[in-house]
């Protein structure tokens, strides 16, 4: 598992742990769909740091990701 910081606007919103490591322009969240989603803007890899910084955007849920995320969930 890799530990991930996400961050939106210099505020560190969560720490969490991922199977992956995601790449700018990919969504991650929970499992549940009403739960916070999130798009990748920047992967901020620190020297000698364990986390790894995600630089995220954050939407409400899946319907509010899907409707702002070209791409994501939708045909646009």
């Amino acid at each position: 598992m890799i530990k991930v910081s996400l961050i939106e606007e210099g505020k560190v919103l969560q720490n969490m742990e991922l199977y992956y490591l995601p790449r700018k322009g990919d969504v991650i969240s929970s499992t549940n769909i009403k739960a916070p989603h999130y798009l990748v803007n920047v992967v901020e890899h620190v020297d000698g740091h364990e986390l790894v910084n995600l630089h995220v955007q954050e939407f409400a849920n899946q319907v509010v990701a899907g409707n702002e995320i070209n791409g994501f969930r939708n045909n646009r």
